[in-house]
């Protein structure tokens, strides 16, 4: 931990072990589990366990590469953060008091207390004697239950309690750091003969990757092959090599595929190349402001009024960090980016790239760069304070080497920034149980589109069937089906079916077949009966047949068929007895009421047919050009056909011609015509059966209802 510990919030602990250590400790060394802690929306601690004490307190401590001191809250302890671990604090009552303190301060918080010696047990490995601040203040620091202290892995000259209680070289207890006591035990068989710590971090939301901590020994589910770890050589300050700090030979960020290099410039103290040092308690990457600007500014993205940096959460930051002795390492898009605290599905994340000038000066040895958590999540880390093969047989300390292999994959990383910012998924696990996954993805979408196939066709089926079903309905609403099932024909109703004047429903109609028998009794009756309502067959031009021997009518109308019928009613145009001068339908009287009934057949001569002019198609008894006063209100069917409907049928309706009919048909100027027979042009044809009316108008027949 260095002196740039940002703030962070205490929370419960959160994470598991992964498996079992491995190995057995001694000179072969282990490698032990850590577990991952939350202590704020987007910042873990990574902590191992330890037994403290006499007693062997169970306690956990973060594993920080930052910091050299070893420290842990105590009951004595009385602060906030130290409340956050529900009771579980050290208790120094079995240790040893040096009569010195120990005072820490960092970017934010602090922690101070006694200097005691006590034994730390670290896997299979006891450490007698070792110097400790037993913290009885401890401000801001994110403590919880898995979380009771701090286990600096950095280099012994940084050492704070050192500075308080020099070393020795002899076997008295001193203030060495815990990483110099573990690799210098005696005998030599006891501790491991290969000097050096590693480290692997998980990503939060995945398991592609264990948390270990390496003590001698290379986990052999993340390094098969030691070889293919690179070693960088450390800087050193005035005092000597106090971080596991090196050279950054280059920055590189890339967009849309094309490399855009990252300007360096100098380093803050005058060096030709920038520093950066590794600081596994540091949940950021802090930088000076023209590297963080290069940075975002490949991007187009500037810092914000508060400082920081925020880049749209569907946009991957991807770049990589060169070191020296290095090959490009890439960093996951996922560990450069974090939405911000309680707003998830965010539009802009939070960069956790951030500047800070005012820590990295010339003076505080930090350098130019603190690549946290966000970079070390994606390196296998190896701590060796010798260089390798390791093959020393007294430990020194003094030729300390950092050893650096990528783990990051940043094709597999790009898509695995995608399926969560973008698709909204949560982070899968290992490569080949992402393969799986996409196998069966591409399973569901292949199913996704034949259902959807099937629901489309079964969704025109219904359709189509409904659509059916109303037109039925609407047909048989219109009598346009048979009572068989059968459609009758289009454009033309034939068969219709027929009701009773005045009712409001047709349930009660004859069936189609009787009046089919009565439509053709109607046809050839009329043929054998003679006219009983007027005096000569010459007073009335007939045109064809309208009806056929069928009872179908052969005039085709513009409109619908009326929903009610008098099968008695000749002035109903859709009536069985369409005669003009037969009444089919009505009973026949015994004897003719007037003398003038001597012809047996009515028919015309082929003279009277070609005396009649052609355009002359209605019966004589009406006035084609002067219809009654009414006519805006009479019958429209029969208006529309022409037929004029004044004298048809009279008897039998119980109706009276009220006034005289003049008819206004053109003279016809054949010589063979009988003008006798239709009169003259303003001649009233005034039948003997003729009820007499008080009131008549010369132009105009009313005739009235007696029903």
């Amino acid at each position: 931990m260095t002196l740039l510990k940002g703030a962070r919030v205490s929370s419960r602990a959160e994470g598991k072990q992964r498996a079992r250590d491995e190995g057995t400790g001694g000179a072969g060394g282990m490698v032990l589990n850590l577990e991952m802690v939350t202590t704020s929306y987007d910042s873990v601690a990574y902590t191992v366990p330890v037994l403290a004490g006499s007693a062997q307190q169970n306690l956990s401590l973060q594993v920080d590469t930052g910091s050299s001191d070893l420290w842990i809250a105590s009951t004595s302890c009385s602060t906030a953060s130290c409340s956050s671990t529900s009771g579980r604090l050290y208790d120094p009552t079995s240790s040893t008091p040096t009569n010195a303190s120990f005072t820490i301060s960092y970017l934010s918080g602090s922690v101070s207390g006694p200097i005691v010696w006590d034994t730390i047990q670290l896997g299979t490995y006891n450490v007698q004697n070792q110097a400790l601040a037993a913290a009885n203040m401890v401000s801001d620091e994110p403590l919880s239950l898995d979380f009771d202290g701090i286990l600096g892995l950095a280099l012994p000259l940084n050492s704070v309690i050192e500075q308080e209680i020099p070393p020795t070289t002899n076997n008295n207890p001193d203030g060495a750091s815990f990483s110099s006591n573990l690799f210098s035990m005696t005998p030599t068989s006891s501790a491991p003969s290969q000097p050096f710590f590693s480290l692997t971090f998980a990503r939060p939301g995945s398991d592609a990757l264990p948390s270990l901590l390496g003590i001698g020994m290379h986990p052999s589910s993340v390094v098969p092959d030691p070889s293919q770890i690179k070693y960088s050589t450390l800087v050193s300050q005035d005092a000597g090599i106090l971080f596991w700090k090196t050279n950054v030979q280059a920055i590189t960020v890339y967009v849309n595929g094309q490399a855009r290099p990252v300007v360096l410039g100098e380093s803050v103290t005058g060096a030709a190349f920038p520093t950066a040092l590794l600081d596994s308690g540091m949940p950021f990457i802090i930088t000076t402001s023209p590297i963080a600007n290069g940075i975002y500014g490949a991007l187009g993205i500037s810092p914000a009024s508060d400082g920081n940096y925020y880049v749209p959460c569907t946009t991957p930051l991807n770049m990589t960090i060169t070191l020296d002795g290095q090959p490009e390492l890439p960093i996951h898009p996922l560990d450069l980016t974090s939405e911000p605290s309680g707003q998830q599905n965010s539009q802009y994340c939070v960069g956790l790239i951030q500047a800070d000038d005012s820590q990295l000066t010339p003076t505080s040895d930090v350098g130019d760069m603190v690549l946290g958590v966000p970079f070390m999540r994606n390196v296998y880390t190896v701590l060796a304070y010798e260089p390798p093969p390791f093959n020393m047989s007294v430990y020194t300390g003094i030729r300390p080497t950092l050893g650096l292999m990528g783990l990051t994959n940043i094709t597999q990383a790009l898509d695995e920034f995608n399926n969560v910012r973008v698709l909204n998924q949560p982070l899968d696990g290992t490569p080949s149980q992402q393969a799986v996954s996409s196998n069966d993805t591409k399973m569901s979408v292949g199913l996704e589109v034949l259902i959807g196939l099937i629901g489309f066709f079964a969704l025109c089926v219904t359709l189509f069937g409904l659509k059916w079903f109303m037109t039925r309905r609407q047909w048989k609403k219109q009598g346009m089906i048979d009572t068989d099932g059968g459609k009758k024909g289009e454009g033309e109703y034939r068969a219709y079916q027929l009701t009773r004047r005045h009712s409001q429903s047709s349930d009660d109609a004859p069936p189609a077949s009787t009046l089919r028998t009565l439509a053709y009794s109607s046809h050839t009756t009329r043929k054998e009966k003679v006219s009983e309502y007027t005096f000569d067959s010459n007073g009335t031009r007939v045109e064809l047949d309208p009806v056929n021997e069928f009872g179908e009518w052969n005039v085709k109308y513009d409109h619908s068929p009326p929903s009610v019928f008098d099968l008695s009613d000749p002035w109903d145009p859709y009536a069985a007895n369409r005669d003009t001068i037969v009444g089919t339908d009505a009973p026949l009287p015994d004897s003719p009421t007037s003398p003038d009934f001597l012809t047996t057949n009515h028919r015309r001569t082929s003279d009277e047919i070609g005396g009649i002019p052609e355009s002359t198609s209605v019966p004589l008894l009406t006035d084609r050009h002067h219809r009654r006063s009414s006519s805006q209100s009479s019958d429209s069917d029969v208006a529309e056909v022409g037929v004029g409907m004044a004298g048809v049928g009279t008897i039998a309706r119980g109706s009276q011609i009220v006034t005289g009919l003049h008819h206004n048909l053109p003279r016809s100027d054949s010589p063979d015509r009988n003008s006798s027979s239709l009169g003259s042009r303003n001649e009233v044809v005034t039948p003997s059966w003729r009820f007499p009316t008080p009131c008549e108008h010369p132009d105009t027949v009313d005739v009235i209802d007696i029903h």
